[in-house]
């Protein structure tokens, strides 16, 4: 069959090539093996013109300065870039005790990229952090937010230490303590 078009011919030959793959990572009985296909091998990860690019579309996207940068709730995400990532002295108040965003263009100024994947991959941290979902992001996404965020350059103060639970913070804090309504106790 003749196809005027390289894109369509092109197409027919991946698709035929995948298909074949898949067929050879089969056993004999027609169950899928772990095998995997070179393209799949790869973990996701997003693709832009730069890793700096990469990384600021994935600190709009995952929510770093939601919490990270003063006043983007407020303003409805129209804070300035030079004043993004500069942390909070807004606490966060949980069973955990009183937590406050990190300022991030101090941290990555201070950590190599290795240091700053690792950090992000092991999970540890207080919360409201999404440690959980930085875990599973792949090294690529991690590396590119580092290096936009060392491209932001160093500005802002250190963010307050964390305060043991039971003890009132001197700063403002935001309440993840559980309410229970007293309908829901009769």
């Amino acid at each position: 069959m003749f196809f005027k078009s390289k894109g369509i011919q092109l197409g027919l030959i991946a698709g035929v090539m995948v298909t074949l793959a898949m067929a050879a990572s089969s056993d004999v009985d027609g169950a899928h093996t772990n095998a995997l296909l070179p393209a799949e091998a790869e973990a996701p990860k997003v693709v832009a013109t730069s890793p700096e690019e990469a990384g600021r579309y994935l600190v709009i996207v995952g929510g770093c300065n939601d919490c990270h940068t003063p006043g983007w709730g407020e303003t409805n995400g129209a804070v300035p870039e030079a004043q993004w990532l500069i942390g909070a002295p807004v606490g966060f108040q949980g069973p955990w005790g009183t937590s406050y965003p990190a300022n991030l263009r101090l941290t990555a100024q201070a950590m190599d990229e290795e240091a700053f994947v690792a950090r992000l991959k092991a999970g540890q941290g207080m919360p409201p952090m999404p440690w959980m979902n930085t875990a599973q992001m792949a090294d690529a996404d991690l590396r590119a937010i580092y290096r936009f965020i060392r491209s932001l350059g160093v500005a802002g103060e250190r963010a307050p230490v964390a305060v043991a639970p039971g003890v009132q913070p001197s700063t403002p804090y935001i309440s993840f303590m559980p309410v229970m309504p007293e309908t829901a106790s009769r």
